[in-house]
């Protein structure tokens, strides 16, 4: 503590008012040790006994008060410091050169020579002169040797007070240096814990953010999907109603798509969140290329016609009938850079093309809009580039849609580029490595057979907090099994009520709901299977947390479906179950 407050005082009464270049790092000491050297050297002048060697004391302390100056003045310092130990060297050797040579004890400030390079530049530039010193104590010891020096005048006792206190201050000098820095070592070291520990705790803080941003996309996602899950089920039931209506299904079809295009928005900023942590991935799966690309191209199909615009879409006859790869994944690139096309053409024309190439098959939407300016097209797949300009105050947008298409181009294996003249229109385009594949057994088929168990009196218990969703999947129960019975439940603790009070063949569960949620009440279920039967629990769930769907099938789910889920798979999944007399299989998602 003591230390710590005298570097403090040091630092506020001494440092602060040094001049401005003398103020950072190891300056500070320099300064202080050349003013030492000064105050040695016109300390030394009047108590010489020498009066040849006097005035060399003087020059010495000079020049260094010339370092000094050119230093504070904005000289570099390792020009400065060389040029001072070259005019040192010159009254040093004088020095020496009328008081003795090599027996001179003037000669020990030679030693201080190589010091003040090695601590203010660099050990090689010690080294260096240090070589230059060792040069010089020869040529001494030579001229020592022959005689060419002048013999020191001097007494016995003036030569050995002299000698005593050169050997004293340089001894003193020598020690200053080494503990100074020893110092600083020690002061930067502390300073580089601290700096440590504010690193921690801002990685700490950091830790926090994501995980709290995580938590917030993952509940805004759920409550998205939750209302959506009512709105794609209600509509596919609708649609089975109206096959002779051509009308109200040509509506409810683009409900259907519109509904669709919301979800792969809301996909988007799920993504986005996994993309950043690293979690991104893709599922492959063998699909209708054709149907595909047609279908994103159809999403935007009713906002085309209010508009002044040829929407055009063209597929190479030699491109693939069926292809494997994350049909979704390819559905959120083609959506994104049609509606980017979309948003900045308002005449002209916007085609989307496809065809083969020795890569795969290429992709391209090309618009004749508004461009791409020069400075921004390094930089358009970066992240928010979009919402720092004048771009996003006119077309609106985040800014994320680019750069999460290159990132779902990679994850598909791909590559993606742009070209665009501003003012004439852009074409982007990627290339995934898709060949042909042999189309699939339909699926169709099999969800329109009849089922073995409709004419069955089953007891479902439907547990859900919210009642759009609880009626959907009552409808969707009563139409697949008519004689069937369903209960509904707002949450775990009314939906055990109804369990103990009667036997389910059946239960279809929630996982987020208040008072006791999907997870615990699952869990009693099970710990009651012997004295109510061990009926199956399909799990119905918006959340898409891995951590908290695994918790959740854990619980004793035979299986688990994610909203929006497809009647028909719903459907498959629960028939299967009553099939097997309700054994509980090992948990499986199903998407």
């Amino acid at each position: 503590m003591m230390s710590a407050n005298l570097q403090r005082w040091v630092q506020g009464a001494v440092v602060s008012r040094l001049p401005q270049a003398f103020r950072l790092g190891k300056m500070p000491y320099l300064f202080v040790f050349e003013v030492l050297i000064i105050l040695v050297a016109f300390g030394f002048a009047p108590i010489d006994p020498n009066p040849q060697t006097a005035m060399s004391s003087i020059f010495l302390g000079l020049a260094v008060i010339v370092h000094l100056v050119l230093t504070s003045r904005g000289m570099p310092l390792s020009q400065t410091t060389h040029l001072t130990c070259l005019i040192c060297l010159g009254p040093l050797l004088h020095m020496v050169w009328f008081s003795g040579g090599v027996w001179s004890p003037r000669l020990t400030w030679l030693l201080v020579l190589p010091v003040i390079p090695f601590y203010i530049i660099s050990p090689r530039a010690g080294y260096v002169w240090l070589g230059v010193v060792f040069a010089a104590q020869i040529g001494v010891a030579v001229c020592t040797a022959q005689g060419w020096l002048f013999p020191a005048q001097l007494s016995d006792e003036a030569q050995f007070n002299y000698a005593f206190a050169t050997f004293s201050m340089a001894t003193v000098m020598l020690l200053f240096v080494p503990l100074v820095y020893d110092q600083q070592h020690r002061s930067t070291l502390r300073e580089g814990r601290l700096r440590q520990k504010e690193l921690e705790k801002k990685q700490a803080e950091l830790e926090q953010a994501q995980e709290m941003r995580e938590h917030f996309i993952a509940s805004v996602s759920h409550e998205l999907r939750t209302p959506m899950n009512a709105i794609l089920g209600f509509n596919s039931l609708l649609i089975k109603r109206v096959p002779h209506n051509p009308r109200a299904f040509e509506i409810l079809e683009h409900t259907r798509q519109s509904a669709d295009h919301l979800m792969t928005v809301i996909n988007d900023v799920l993504d986005y969140s996994q993309f950043l942590t690293g979690r991104l991935t893709a599922h492959a799966e063998t699909f209708a290329l054709r149907d595909t690309v047609q279908h994103a191209f159809d999403l935007f199909a009713p906002r085309v016609k209010s508009m002044d615009l040829a929407y055009r879409c063209e597929i190479d006859a030699d491109v693939p009938e069926w292809a494997s790869t994350d049909r979704h994944r390819l559905m959120q690139i083609l959506v994104n850079l049609l509606g980017n096309a979309l948003k900045f053409t308002h005449q002209g024309q916007v085609l989307l093309r496809v065809q083969t190439d020795p890569g795969g098959v290429l992709f391209s939407v090309e618009d004749t809009g508004i461009g791409i300016a020069l400075e921004d097209q390094p930089r358009i797949f970066q992240r928010f580039i979009q919402a720092q300009g004048e771009i996003q105050k006119r077309y609106g947008g985040t800014g994320l849609g680019l750069a999460i298409t290159q990132s779902l181009v990679a994850l598909l294996q791909g590559e993606i580029g742009f070209d665009s003249t501003p003012g004439q229109g852009s074409r982007f385009w990627f290339r995934l490595p898709l060949t042909a594949q042999t189309a699939p057994q339909p699926l169709k088929l099999q969800a329109r057979k009849e089922r073995q168990t409709a004419g069955q009196a089953w007891q479902f218990l439907v547990v859900d907090d919210h009642h759009l969703n609880r009626l959907l999947v009552q409808q969707i129960l009563k139409t697949a099994w008519p004689e069937s019975r369903v209960v509904e439940a707002e949450n775990g603790v009314q939906a055990l009520d109804f369990w103990r009070a009667q036997r389910f063949d059946l239960v279809l569960m929630d996982m987020l709901m208040p008072v006791m949620d999907g997870v615990q009440t699952t869990q009693a279920i099970r710990q009651s299977f012997t004295s109510q039967g061990l009926a199956p629990v399909i799990g119905l769930t918006a959340n898409v947390n891995p951590q908290e769907l695994e918790r959740f099938k854990d619980a004793g789910l035979s299986v688990l479906l994610l909203k929006p889920f497809d009647p028909v798979k719903l459907c498959d999944e629960v028939e299967a179950l009553l099939l097997r007399g309700a054994p509980l299989a090992p948990p499986s998602l199903a998407a």
